[in-house]
Protein backbone atom coordinates (compact mmCIF):
# COMPACT_ATOMS: atom_id res chain seq x y z
CA UNK A 1 0.00 0.00 0.00
CA UNK A 2 1.39 3.26 -0.78
CA UNK A 3 2.36 6.32 1.94
CA UNK A 4 1.52 9.65 1.77
CA UNK A 5 4.17 12.02 2.85
CA UNK A 6 2.91 15.28 4.74
CA UNK A 7 6.34 16.60 5.67
CA UNK A 8 9.50 15.67 7.66
CA UNK A 9 8.90 12.80 10.03
CA UNK A 10 4.81 12.61 9.38
CA UNK A 11 3.85 9.65 7.54
CA UNK A 12 0.01 8.73 7.26
CA UNK A 13 -0.83 5.19 6.03
CA UNK A 14 -4.22 4.73 4.78
CA UNK A 15 -6.67 2.35 5.33
CA UNK A 16 -9.40 0.28 2.81
CA UNK A 17 -11.31 0.54 6.18
CA UNK A 18 -12.30 3.08 9.73
CA UNK A 19 -10.18 1.17 12.15
CA UNK A 20 -8.19 2.63 15.25
CA UNK A 21 -4.17 1.78 14.46
CA UNK A 22 -1.53 3.25 16.04
CA UNK A 23 -0.71 5.52 12.69
CA UNK A 24 -4.26 7.04 12.83
CA UNK A 25 -5.10 7.54 16.57
CA UNK A 26 -3.49 9.86 18.53
CA UNK A 27 -1.87 8.43 21.62
CA UNK A 28 -2.51 9.63 25.18
CA UNK A 29 0.74 9.24 25.84
CA UNK A 30 2.56 10.88 22.85
CA UNK A 31 3.65 14.41 23.69
CA UNK A 32 1.51 16.31 20.81
CA UNK A 33 -1.23 14.68 22.81
CA UNK A 34 -0.43 16.27 25.77
CA UNK A 35 -0.58 19.77 24.45
CA UNK A 36 -3.83 18.90 23.03
CA UNK A 37 -5.47 18.32 26.32
CA UNK A 38 -7.25 21.37 27.33
CA UNK A 39 -6.21 22.47 30.64
CA UNK A 40 -8.13 22.93 33.89
CA UNK A 41 -7.77 25.95 34.73
CA UNK A 42 -10.13 27.65 37.15
CA UNK A 43 -10.85 31.58 36.22
CA UNK A 44 -10.40 32.54 39.76
CA UNK A 45 -7.67 34.13 40.32
CA UNK A 46 -6.73 33.56 44.11
CA UNK A 47 -5.90 36.41 46.69
CA UNK A 48 -3.31 34.55 48.15
CA UNK A 49 -2.64 37.90 50.44
CA UNK A 50 -6.31 39.03 50.45
CA UNK A 51 -6.79 42.92 49.64
CA UNK A 52 -3.37 44.72 49.88
CA UNK A 53 -4.70 47.95 50.12
CA UNK A 54 -3.65 49.85 53.11
CA UNK A 55 -5.68 52.71 52.16
CA UNK A 56 -8.91 54.57 54.74
CA UNK A 57 -7.25 55.98 57.62
CA UNK A 58 -6.85 59.38 56.18
CA UNK A 59 -9.90 59.09 54.46
CA UNK A 60 -12.01 58.03 56.92
CA UNK A 61 -10.72 60.43 59.46
CA UNK A 62 -9.51 63.52 57.66
CA UNK A 63 -10.92 66.43 55.08
CA UNK A 64 -9.75 67.85 52.00
CA UNK A 65 -8.89 71.12 51.24
CA UNK A 66 -6.98 72.97 48.27
CA UNK A 67 -3.97 74.73 48.82
CA UNK A 68 -2.36 77.43 45.64
CA UNK A 69 0.88 77.08 47.39
CA UNK A 70 3.26 74.39 48.25
CA UNK A 71 4.12 75.39 51.66
CA UNK A 72 0.67 75.93 53.33
CA UNK A 73 0.38 77.15 57.10
CA UNK A 74 -2.65 78.00 60.04
CA UNK A 75 -2.25 79.62 63.61
CA UNK A 76 -3.48 78.13 66.43
CA UNK A 77 -4.63 79.73 69.55
CA UNK A 78 -1.94 79.40 72.57
CA UNK A 79 -3.07 78.62 76.46
CA UNK A 80 -3.89 82.31 77.83
CA UNK A 81 -2.36 81.67 81.03
CA UNK A 82 1.56 81.09 80.95
CA UNK A 83 4.09 79.56 82.94
CA UNK A 84 8.27 79.89 83.30
CA UNK A 85 10.92 77.67 83.95
CA UNK A 86 13.23 79.42 86.58
CA UNK A 87 16.46 78.40 88.80
CA UNK A 88 17.61 79.68 91.40
CA UNK A 89 20.87 82.67 90.80
CA UNK A 90 22.98 82.21 94.01
CA UNK A 91 21.62 78.39 94.16
CA UNK A 92 20.38 79.61 98.18
CA UNK A 93 17.38 80.49 99.56
CA UNK A 94 16.60 82.87 102.73
CA UNK A 95 13.85 85.40 103.85
CA UNK A 96 14.50 87.99 101.29
CA UNK A 97 13.81 88.92 97.68
CA UNK A 98 15.75 85.93 95.94
CA UNK A 99 16.90 86.11 92.50
CA UNK A 100 15.46 83.58 89.70
CA UNK A 101 16.92 83.35 85.89
CA UNK A 102 14.95 81.75 83.00
CA UNK A 103 16.40 78.07 82.07
CA UNK A 104 17.96 77.32 79.23
CA UNK A 105 14.19 75.99 77.83
CA UNK A 106 11.88 78.62 78.13
CA UNK A 107 8.61 77.50 76.25
CA UNK A 108 5.46 78.28 78.58
CA UNK A 109 4.86 74.84 77.72
CA UNK A 110 6.46 71.36 76.45
CA UNK A 111 3.54 69.94 74.74
CA UNK A 112 1.75 71.21 71.74
CA UNK A 113 4.09 74.59 72.36
CA UNK A 114 6.29 75.60 69.43
CA UNK A 115 7.08 78.86 70.31
CA UNK A 116 9.96 80.09 72.25
CA UNK A 117 9.70 83.05 74.41
CA UNK A 118 12.17 85.93 73.83
CA UNK A 119 12.82 86.78 77.35
CA UNK A 120 13.98 90.23 76.92
CA UNK A 121 11.07 91.46 74.80
CA UNK A 122 7.94 89.26 75.78
CA UNK A 123 8.82 87.66 78.93
CA UNK A 124 5.20 86.76 80.67
CA UNK A 125 6.86 87.61 84.05
CA UNK A 126 5.78 91.24 85.12
CA UNK A 127 6.32 93.18 88.23
CA UNK A 128 3.44 92.54 90.46
CA UNK A 129 2.49 88.88 89.47
CA UNK A 130 1.90 85.93 92.20
CA UNK A 131 4.10 82.47 90.72
CA UNK A 132 3.03 79.17 92.41
CA UNK A 133 6.24 76.96 93.09
CA UNK A 134 5.05 73.01 92.58
CA UNK A 135 5.22 72.79 95.64
CA UNK A 136 2.73 75.02 96.61
CA UNK A 137 4.60 77.91 97.50
CA UNK A 138 3.78 81.65 96.27
CA UNK A 139 6.11 84.23 95.14
CA UNK A 140 5.54 87.90 94.79
CA UNK A 141 7.81 89.41 91.35
CA UNK A 142 9.36 92.65 92.60
CA UNK A 143 11.61 93.06 89.91
CA UNK A 144 11.88 92.16 86.25
CA UNK A 145 15.85 92.91 84.37
CA UNK A 146 15.04 94.00 81.24
CA UNK A 147 18.28 92.58 80.02
CA UNK A 148 19.37 89.77 81.87
CA UNK A 149 16.36 88.16 82.19
CA UNK A 150 16.21 87.88 85.85
CA UNK A 151 13.12 87.75 87.96
CA UNK A 152 13.04 88.69 91.68
CA UNK A 153 10.57 86.94 93.89
CA UNK A 154 9.64 86.88 97.75
CA UNK A 155 8.04 84.30 98.86
CA UNK A 156 4.63 85.06 100.67
CA UNK A 157 5.02 82.53 103.14
CA UNK A 158 8.61 83.93 104.40
CA UNK A 159 10.69 81.17 103.42
CA UNK A 160 11.60 79.21 100.03
CA UNK A 161 11.61 75.22 100.93
CA UNK A 162 12.23 73.47 97.43
CA UNK A 163 15.67 72.76 96.49
CA UNK A 164 18.59 75.25 95.76
CA UNK A 165 19.53 73.85 92.25
CA UNK A 166 16.55 72.30 90.77
CA UNK A 167 14.76 74.09 87.60
CA UNK A 168 11.06 74.55 88.82
CA UNK A 169 8.14 75.41 86.76
CA UNK A 170 6.20 78.10 88.07
CA UNK A 171 2.70 78.88 87.05
CA UNK A 172 1.70 82.43 87.08
CA UNK A 173 -1.64 82.77 89.00
CA UNK A 174 -1.99 86.08 89.48
CA UNK A 175 -0.93 89.72 90.58
CA UNK A 176 -1.02 92.11 93.58
CA UNK A 177 -0.62 95.79 93.42
CA UNK A 178 -0.31 98.72 96.18
CA UNK A 179 -2.54 100.87 96.46
CA UNK A 180 -1.99 103.93 94.06
CA UNK A 181 0.17 102.01 91.73
CA UNK A 182 -0.07 102.50 88.19
CA UNK A 183 -1.11 99.64 85.87
CA UNK A 184 1.51 96.73 84.61
CA UNK A 185 2.29 96.18 81.13
CA UNK A 186 0.70 94.29 79.07
CA UNK A 187 0.79 91.31 77.69
CA UNK A 188 0.41 90.14 74.03
CA UNK A 189 -1.42 87.09 73.16
CA UNK A 190 0.93 84.07 71.53
CA UNK A 191 0.04 81.74 68.62
CA UNK A 192 1.35 77.80 67.69
CA UNK A 193 2.47 77.97 63.96
CA UNK A 194 2.08 74.87 61.66
CA UNK A 195 3.88 75.10 58.53
CA UNK A 196 4.32 71.77 56.07
CA UNK A 197 4.61 71.13 52.69
CA UNK A 198 2.93 69.40 49.53
CA UNK A 199 4.69 66.52 47.80
CA UNK A 200 4.42 65.20 44.16
CA UNK A 201 4.08 61.68 43.78
CA UNK A 202 3.90 59.87 40.87
CA UNK A 203 3.14 56.02 39.27
CA UNK A 204 2.98 54.90 35.79
CA UNK A 205 1.80 51.32 33.83
CA UNK A 206 3.11 50.24 30.42
CA UNK A 207 1.87 47.42 28.46
CA UNK A 208 2.86 46.44 24.46
CA UNK A 209 -0.23 46.69 22.22
CA UNK A 210 0.39 43.00 21.58
CA UNK A 211 0.33 41.99 25.31
CA UNK A 212 -3.01 44.25 25.72
CA UNK A 213 -3.99 41.32 23.29
CA UNK A 214 -2.86 38.26 24.82
CA UNK A 215 -6.13 36.59 26.85
CA UNK A 216 -5.44 34.26 30.37
CA UNK A 217 -7.40 31.64 31.58
CA UNK A 218 -8.82 33.12 34.59
CA UNK A 219 -10.89 36.51 35.07
CA UNK A 220 -9.06 39.84 36.71
CA UNK A 221 -11.20 42.73 37.90
CA UNK A 222 -9.96 46.64 37.65
CA UNK A 223 -12.37 49.07 39.28
CA UNK A 224 -11.63 51.19 36.57
CA UNK A 225 -12.15 49.33 33.52
CA UNK A 226 -14.12 46.38 34.52
CA UNK A 227 -13.18 42.49 34.58
CA UNK A 228 -11.61 40.12 31.82
CA UNK A 229 -9.60 38.21 30.71
CA UNK A 230 -6.27 40.40 30.02
CA UNK A 231 -3.74 40.18 32.37
CA UNK A 232 -2.28 43.99 31.94
CA UNK A 233 -6.01 45.17 33.63
CA UNK A 234 -4.64 43.12 36.62
CA UNK A 235 -1.05 45.26 36.32
CA UNK A 236 -3.10 48.60 35.81
CA UNK A 237 -5.21 47.44 38.64
CA UNK A 238 -1.89 47.00 41.14
CA UNK A 239 -0.88 49.85 40.13
CA UNK A 240 -3.47 51.93 41.03
CA UNK A 241 -3.12 50.90 44.55
CA UNK A 242 0.00 51.00 44.73
CA UNK A 243 0.11 54.38 43.92
CA UNK A 244 -2.83 54.86 46.53
CA UNK A 245 -0.90 53.06 49.09
CA UNK A 246 1.89 55.39 48.57
CA UNK A 247 0.00 58.55 49.03
CA UNK A 248 -1.23 57.19 52.07
CA UNK A 249 2.49 56.14 53.84
CA UNK A 250 3.52 59.39 52.80
CA UNK A 251 1.25 61.16 54.67
CA UNK A 252 1.51 59.25 57.73
CA UNK A 253 5.11 58.29 58.23
CA UNK A 254 7.15 60.94 55.60
CA UNK A 255 9.18 63.32 56.16
CA UNK A 256 10.04 67.20 55.04
CA UNK A 257 13.57 67.38 53.17
CA UNK A 258 16.35 68.45 55.56
CA UNK A 259 19.11 67.41 53.19
CA UNK A 260 20.73 70.74 51.78
CA UNK A 261 24.05 69.09 50.58
CA UNK A 262 25.81 70.48 47.67
CA UNK A 263 25.35 67.88 44.82
CA UNK A 264 22.98 65.90 46.64
CA UNK A 265 20.73 64.88 44.00
CA UNK A 266 17.34 65.17 46.36
CA UNK A 267 17.68 68.37 47.05
CA UNK A 268 15.35 69.64 44.84
CA UNK A 269 12.22 67.65 46.28
CA UNK A 270 9.89 68.04 48.62
CA UNK A 271 8.70 66.22 51.71
CA UNK A 272 5.73 66.16 53.76
CA UNK A 273 5.29 65.64 58.01
CA UNK A 274 3.08 62.99 58.03
CA UNK A 275 0.89 62.14 60.95
CA UNK A 276 3.53 59.57 62.63
CA UNK A 277 6.54 62.66 62.82
CA UNK A 278 3.71 65.54 63.47
CA UNK A 279 2.31 63.92 66.78
CA UNK A 280 6.04 62.40 67.78
CA UNK A 281 7.59 66.01 67.46
CA UNK A 282 4.70 68.22 68.20
CA UNK A 283 1.84 66.36 70.14
CA UNK A 284 2.13 63.57 73.10
CA UNK A 285 3.84 60.46 73.37
CA UNK A 286 4.08 57.30 76.11
CA UNK A 287 7.27 55.61 75.31
CA UNK A 288 6.71 51.50 76.88
CA UNK A 289 9.86 50.72 76.55
CA UNK A 290 9.85 46.65 75.66
CA UNK A 291 6.82 46.46 78.71
CA UNK A 292 3.36 45.51 77.29
CA UNK A 293 0.83 48.27 78.32
CA UNK A 294 -1.15 48.43 81.68
CA UNK A 295 -4.17 50.08 83.24
CA UNK A 296 -1.46 52.20 84.54
CA UNK A 297 -0.26 53.55 81.71
CA UNK A 298 -3.67 54.16 80.50
CA UNK A 299 -4.69 55.82 83.73
CA UNK A 300 -1.45 58.43 82.80
CA UNK A 301 -2.86 58.63 79.06
CA UNK A 302 -6.17 59.74 80.00
CA UNK A 303 -4.48 62.22 82.84
CA UNK A 304 -1.72 63.68 80.46
CA UNK A 305 -4.68 64.42 77.40
CA UNK A 306 -7.57 65.46 80.12
CA UNK A 307 -4.33 67.94 81.19
CA UNK A 308 -3.56 68.93 77.95
CA UNK A 309 -7.82 69.29 76.60
CA UNK A 310 -7.66 65.91 74.83
CA UNK A 311 -10.50 64.75 72.94
CA UNK A 312 -12.75 62.74 74.42
CA UNK A 313 -13.45 60.14 71.94
CA UNK A 314 -10.01 58.65 70.39
CA UNK A 315 -9.06 56.44 67.09
CA UNK A 316 -6.69 53.87 68.39
CA UNK A 317 -4.53 52.65 65.47
CA UNK A 318 -2.44 50.25 66.88
CA UNK A 319 0.13 47.87 65.51
CA UNK A 320 -0.69 43.90 65.93
CA UNK A 321 1.84 43.41 69.06
CA UNK A 322 0.22 46.62 71.02
CA UNK A 323 -2.88 45.80 70.00
CA UNK A 324 -3.10 41.80 71.25
CA UNK A 325 -1.50 43.61 74.51
CA UNK A 326 -4.42 46.04 74.66
CA UNK A 327 -6.91 43.01 74.55
CA UNK A 328 -5.43 41.08 76.71
CA UNK A 329 -5.25 43.74 79.39
CA UNK A 330 -9.32 44.51 78.88
CA UNK A 331 -10.26 40.92 78.88
CA UNK A 332 -8.73 40.87 81.80
CA UNK A 333 -10.77 43.82 83.32
CA UNK A 334 -13.67 42.41 80.98
CA UNK A 335 -13.34 46.37 79.62
CA UNK A 336 -14.95 45.00 76.28
CA UNK A 337 -18.64 45.61 77.36
CA UNK A 338 -20.80 48.37 74.93
CA UNK A 339 -21.76 50.00 78.17
CA UNK A 340 -20.51 53.05 78.36
CA UNK A 341 -19.01 53.43 74.80
CA UNK A 342 -19.55 56.52 73.09
CA UNK A 343 -19.86 55.62 69.42
CA UNK A 344 -20.67 59.28 68.40
CA UNK A 345 -17.76 59.40 65.87
CA UNK A 346 -19.63 56.52 63.50
CA UNK A 347 -23.58 58.22 63.85
CA UNK A 348 -24.25 56.69 67.06
CA UNK A 349 -24.25 53.29 65.69
CA UNK A 350 -22.77 50.34 67.46
CA UNK A 351 -23.01 47.75 64.51
CA UNK A 352 -21.03 50.66 62.09
CA UNK A 353 -18.16 50.93 64.69
CA UNK A 354 -18.04 47.13 64.84
CA UNK A 355 -18.43 46.57 60.65
CA UNK A 356 -15.20 48.75 60.74
CA UNK A 357 -13.67 47.02 62.81
CA UNK A 358 -13.28 48.54 65.72
CA UNK A 359 -13.56 48.10 69.54
CA UNK A 360 -14.73 50.63 71.96
CA UNK A 361 -14.18 50.93 75.52
CA UNK A 362 -14.01 53.90 78.17
CA UNK A 363 -11.64 54.98 80.95
CA UNK A 364 -11.91 58.13 82.81
CA UNK A 365 -14.49 59.49 80.35
CA UNK A 366 -12.31 59.33 77.39
CA UNK A 367 -13.51 56.44 75.12
CA UNK A 368 -11.34 54.55 72.83
CA UNK A 369 -12.48 53.04 69.15
CA UNK A 370 -9.48 50.45 68.93
CA UNK A 371 -8.56 49.29 65.71
CA UNK A 372 -5.80 46.83 64.40
CA UNK A 373 -3.54 48.76 62.00
CA UNK A 374 -2.67 46.53 59.19
CA UNK A 375 0.37 49.02 57.72
CA UNK A 376 2.33 48.73 61.35
CA UNK A 377 3.05 44.98 60.43
CA UNK A 378 3.04 44.85 56.54
CA UNK A 379 6.00 42.75 55.82
CA UNK A 380 7.08 44.51 52.81
CA UNK A 381 6.03 47.92 54.31
CA UNK A 382 6.45 49.07 57.78
CA UNK A 383 6.69 45.11 59.24
CA UNK A 384 9.82 43.97 57.38
CA UNK A 385 12.12 42.59 59.31
CA UNK A 386 14.18 44.73 62.50
CA UNK A 387 11.24 47.13 62.64
CA UNK A 388 9.34 47.80 66.04
CA UNK A 389 6.51 49.54 64.05
CA UNK A 390 4.07 46.47 65.29
CA UNK A 391 4.25 47.71 68.77
CA UNK A 392 3.42 51.20 67.67
CA UNK A 393 0.02 53.06 68.74
CA UNK A 394 -2.02 55.97 67.20
CA UNK A 395 -4.12 58.01 69.77
CA UNK A 396 -6.28 60.32 66.63
CA UNK A 397 -9.19 62.91 68.02
CA UNK A 398 -12.45 61.46 66.86
CA UNK A 399 -14.90 64.43 68.27
CA UNK A 400 -15.92 67.35 66.70
CA UNK A 401 -14.67 70.99 67.14
CA UNK A 402 -16.67 74.20 65.91
CA UNK A 403 -15.34 77.44 65.17
CA UNK A 404 -16.53 79.72 67.74
CA UNK A 405 -17.34 82.67 65.68
CA UNK A 406 -18.23 80.96 62.24
CA UNK A 407 -19.47 76.99 63.36
CA UNK A 408 -17.32 75.58 60.62
CA UNK A 409 -16.01 72.39 61.35
CA UNK A 410 -12.13 72.53 62.16
CA UNK A 411 -11.25 68.51 61.50
CA UNK A 412 -8.14 67.07 63.51
CA UNK A 413 -6.56 66.01 60.40
CA UNK A 414 -6.25 66.96 56.68
CA UNK A 415 -5.33 66.46 53.40
CA UNK A 416 -3.89 69.45 51.15
CA UNK A 417 -3.52 69.00 47.60
CA UNK A 418 -2.78 71.80 45.23
CA UNK A 419 -5.24 73.17 43.07
CA UNK A 420 -6.35 76.54 41.14
CA UNK A 421 -8.61 78.07 38.73
CA UNK A 422 -10.03 74.47 38.21
CA UNK A 423 -7.04 72.71 37.57
CA UNK A 424 -6.58 70.16 40.66
CA UNK A 425 -4.04 67.82 41.33
CA UNK A 426 -5.60 65.71 43.93
CA UNK A 427 -5.59 62.48 41.48
CA UNK A 428 -4.55 63.16 38.05
CA UNK A 429 -4.83 60.23 35.87
CA UNK A 430 -4.21 59.51 32.03
CA UNK A 431 -3.45 57.41 29.15
CA UNK A 432 -0.66 57.64 26.49
CA UNK A 433 0.18 55.40 23.15
CA UNK A 434 -1.60 54.10 20.07
CA UNK A 435 -2.38 50.68 21.53
CA UNK A 436 -6.15 50.11 22.80
CA UNK A 437 -6.94 53.50 22.90
CA UNK A 438 -9.54 54.75 20.34
CA UNK A 439 -7.82 57.86 20.27
CA UNK A 440 -4.23 57.55 19.89
CA UNK A 441 -1.56 60.08 21.29
CA UNK A 442 1.14 59.16 19.33
CA UNK A 443 2.84 55.85 17.39
CA UNK A 444 3.89 53.88 20.29
CA UNK A 445 2.80 50.65 19.87
CA UNK A 446 1.98 50.56 23.80
CA UNK A 447 -0.63 51.41 26.51
CA UNK A 448 0.66 53.64 29.18
CA UNK A 449 -1.04 54.61 32.33
CA UNK A 450 0.06 57.58 34.34
CA UNK A 451 -1.06 58.83 38.10
CA UNK A 452 0.56 61.94 39.91
CA UNK A 453 -0.46 63.70 42.96
CA UNK A 454 0.51 66.62 44.64
CA UNK A 455 -0.46 66.24 48.47
CA UNK A 456 0.56 66.63 51.86
CA UNK A 457 -0.64 66.20 55.25
CA UNK A 458 -1.97 68.81 57.79
CA UNK A 459 -2.44 68.60 61.48
CA UNK A 460 -4.14 70.31 63.80
CA UNK A 461 -3.86 70.89 67.53
CA UNK A 462 -1.09 68.27 68.36
CA UNK A 463 -1.44 68.42 72.24
CA UNK A 464 -5.00 66.66 71.41
CA UNK A 465 -3.18 63.68 69.58
CA UNK A 466 -1.05 60.49 71.91
CA UNK A 467 1.35 58.22 70.16
CA UNK A 468 2.14 55.21 72.42
CA UNK A 469 5.44 52.93 71.61
CA UNK A 470 6.35 49.44 72.66
CA UNK A 471 9.84 48.57 71.11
Amino acid sequence: MASVSLGTGMVLNPTSVALATQDNYVSALTTAALAMHKRDVDENFVKRYGNQGITGLLELVGAKKETTQTTFSHYEEAFIHNSVLLTSADGSYGTGAEVFTYAAEDNTDAVGDDTTIDTNVDSPVRVGDILMAPNGELGYVSNVAATTSNVTMLCLSGTFTFSATAQLRFAIVGNAHAEGSGQPGSLLPRVHTYENNVMIIKESFEVSGTEATNVVYFKVDNEKMGSGYLWYLKGEADTYKRFLDYCELQLIIGQQNANVTAGFTGTDIRGTEGLLSFIENRGQSMDLGASSITMADFDAMVKSLDKYRGAKEMALYAGIDLSLDIDDLLAAQGAFASGGANYGTFQNKKDMALNLGFNSFTRGGYTFHKKTYDVFNHPKLLGTAGSNFSGYGMCIPMDTQRDAKSGSKIPSLRIRYKAANGYSREMEHWLTGSAVLKNKTNDSDHLKSHYRTERGFEGFAPNRFMLIKKS
